[in-house]
């Protein structure tokens, strides 16, 4: 073989070294089974999705969702808990893998992010003081009114578009809307209806949730455009849990009686 040829194949096996292929380009797949860890951001602000327990550990239907994933993907998980605000910014940055929790997958978060195929449908909802004259959310369409949301949550939206008559609240968390709701601060605060029920439930005597929906909705969770392969992992994942029954023991331990209707549509 003459040395042209050589040479040729010389140049040719260069060329391969430094052109990154597809093949040889470490997928985020790759990089957490070599770390031996998925990081996951969440906000422990909400029963019974994300919370702190008796213990201080994060616990709820997310974070059990989460763990599951580090079990099924033979990985530790390192929860990064976070003010809900700061969800978005984390995991665009790449301090995080993913986002694990009670995310809405609206158009416009869309733009920056990529959504799993919904794994809980829910809706947006209002709950009061047990002695304010409100029945249902439309009522609260007043100036005279004062309603809540949590920062970054549907309900901040919504309380403009549905609410445009309304005196606005934004807070950092549920648990710091529902406290300014009981100290009378604000009239009305709109959640997602597991959560309204949930917060209303702790003080039955002193709060309930008005009749109606503002919006239905689905939940989540959340990756960056450019992890395509840990989307699609995270999609079959959601697949399988789902036939197994494994998702609906979760559901029942957290959330209540397995509901197959709405559930069915996801």
């Amino acid at each position: 073989m003459g040395t042209k040829v050589f040479r040729g194949i010389a140049v040719f096996l260069l060329i391969l070294l430094l052109v990154p292929t597809a093949q040889g380009q470490r997928s985020i797949l790759q990089e957490i089974s070599e770390r031996g860890k998925i990081i996951i951001a969440i906000n422990t602000g909400v029963r019974p999705f994300t919370f702190r327990d008796d213990k201080g550990e994060p616990a709820g239907f997310c974070v059990d969702l989460n763990r599951l994933i580090g079990e099924k993907m033979g990985v530790e998980v390192e929860f990064v808990d976070l003010d809900w605000a700061g969800l978005l910014p984390a995991l665009l940055a790449g301090r995080v893998d993913m986002i694990g929790d009670r995310m809405s997958n609206t158009l416009e978060r869309a733009k920056s992010v990529a959504f799993t195929d919904p794994y809980f449908r829910t809706g947006t909802i209002a709950y009061t003081r047990t002695n304010t004259p409100f029945t249902s959310w439309q009522d609260l369409n007043d100036p005279k009114i004062t309603v809540g949301a949590a920062l970054g949550a549907i309900g901040e939206v919504l309380a403009e578009e549905k609410l445009p008559l309304a005196q606005k609240a934004v807070f950092n968390s549920t648990a710091e809307m529902t406290e300014a709701l009981m100290a009378g601060r604000i009239d009305a605060a709109l959640e997602d209806d597991v959560l309204a029920v949930s917060e209303s439930a702790k003080a039955p005597d002193k709060m309930r949730v008005l009749e109606g929906y503002l919006y239905v909705d689905t939940y989540a969770f959340t990756v960056r455009h450019e992890n395509p392969e840990l989307l699609r992992w995270l999609n079959l994942f959601f697949e399988q849990i789902k036939r197994s029954g494994e998702f609906e023991a979760i559901y029942e331990k957290w959330i209540g009686p397995w509901n197959p209707i709405p559930q069915k549509l996801l």
